[in-house]
């Protein structure tokens, strides 16, 4: 539904092929140089798309005025970051599978999963607060986002079959946009120092992350059998269960029964004419200000 938009970023990363490649190298010299992380190597080498980051060097203006190493190790603390948190998300969410493959969850365990995220988490977040130790902006705008992130997995907990759109939209804002309003809001502000324009591409961050979390949304409900379609198996409450609820009259308090016959149901109404036109009213304004951008 809003492919498009995605993959207008998606393409963009042969264009930055090599900056990839660089922050690759940062990444793993961090994993390699601590012992206790050894573990994340072929977690991290199937590390997906790079949208966060393709939208970091999409924004960047060639500079003098940055260090390469500053550069790119920005960009890859903010990617551990993000595995941090979908650690922390396969065990919330019982996911044994992360991009095809057997996630860390799987692997290793709850407990593991957890305590490793955290080492993550809190490793990632000192060495970025030493990186701008002199620049409370950055710091600020970077723990900011952080809290957030771990703010908006907390709401998302706290979702019920009588969440409103506003609801979700508050969990999403927080949860999956901070990272890419960070990349965004970074990616065009440290090499020009230009507030201003940083600041709106901060909101093109948060838009995006917005319409990305949508799509995704959607995307679970792609699979024909019931069984693969994550969010329908765990009723989590998401786009399309509010919007079935709200324009479709639909009793999604029936998710628990968890059957083929009532999914193909719902599947059949989230791809119909219908549900995109309401989904589109929903987002009007992010879909906007991304295309206008």
């Amino acid at each position: 539904m809003f492919s498009k938009l995605i993959n207008n970023v998606l393409e963009k990363t042969s264009t930055f092929t090599e900056d990839i490649a660089v922050l690759n190298q940062y990444l793993f010299t961090f994993i390699e140089g601590n012992n206790s992380l050894q573990k994340l190597i072929p977690f991290v080498k199937n590390h997906g798309k790079y949208v966060r980051s393709v939208l970091y060097f999409d924004f960047w203006e060639n500079s003098d005025f940055v260090e390469e190493e500053v550069k790119y190790k920005t960009v890859a603390l903010i990617e551990l970051l993000h595995f941090a948190s979908m650690m922390h998300d396969d065990v919330v969410d019982d996911n044994c599978k992360r991009r095809s493959d057997d996630s860390f969850k799987k692997k290793y365990g709850n407990k593991e999963s957890i305590l490793l995220g955290d080492f993550v988490l809190a490793k990632t977040v000192n060495e970025f607060l030493a990186l701008y130790e002199n620049e409370s902006l950055i710091k600020n705008l970077f723990l900011r986002e952080c809290s957030a992130t771990a703010y908006g997995a907390v709401l998302e907990q706290q979702l019920t079959y009588l969440s409103t759109f506003t609801d979700y939209l508050r969990v999403v804002t927080l949860k999956t946009s901070p990272l890419f309003k960070l990349c965004c809001f970074l990616g065009s502000y440290l090499p020009t120092k230009n507030f201003a324009f940083a600041k709106k591409a901060a909101i093109f961050g948060t838009c995006f992350g917005i319409i990305f979390q949508a799509q995704n949304d959607i995307d679970c409900y792609k699979f024909e059998n019931f069984e693969d379609s994550e969010d329908y198996v765990q009723k989590n409450i998401t786009l399309p269960t509010v919007i079935l609820r709200d324009h479709f009259n639909c009793d999604i308090s029936r998710f628990e029964q968890r059957n083929q016959a009532y999914y193909e149901e719902i599947r059949k109404m989230i791809f119909s004419n219908k549900f995109v036109l309401m989904v589109t009213e929903h987002l009007d304004k992010f879909i906007n200000y991304v295309n206008n951008f």
